[in-house]
């Protein structure tokens, strides 16, 4: 099928991506949304990486939320950084040795905004 679509020039949507109209759907609801959020809320799993991020910053790193999550760190850090990424800016600047990890400016923000839609991100942890 892959090389007929090819063959006549049609365009195939790539594998794994999310169908079209979930892909429409997601981003008609960003638009109901904080406009601070509306970037990171795009894609798949976004509201997952949302929920976890509002999780993880009370934890002193990422090491310890992600096992209180039940999920491994590294799964963890790359959410944050997909959203850091999807947002255009750090929400957290990481923790060094003897210094606990903090939220950014721009961290603080994107938790006000997460707390207007509360209800909706609580029920993806």
């Amino acid at each position: 099928m892959a090389r007929w679509a090819h063959t006549h020039s049609i365009p195939l949507r790539p594998r794994g991506g999310a169908s079209h109209q979930t892909v429409f759907r997601t981003a008609d609801e960003a638009e109901a949304l904080p406009v601070i959020l509306r970037k990171a809320l795009t894609g798949p799993y976004a509201r997952q990486r949302l929920a976890r991020f509002l999780a993880a910053q009370s934890y002193p790193t990422l090491t310890e939320a992600a096992q209180d999550l039940g999920i491994h760190q590294s799964a963890l850090v790359i959410q944050i950084n997909r959203l850091e990424r999807d947002l255009g800016k750090a929400v957290l600047e990481r923790a060094e040795r003897g210094r606990a990890m903090k939220l950014t400016p721009f961290g603080e923000k994107v938790i006000a905004a997460i707390s207007t839609m509360q209800g909706q991100i609580a029920s993806q942890l």
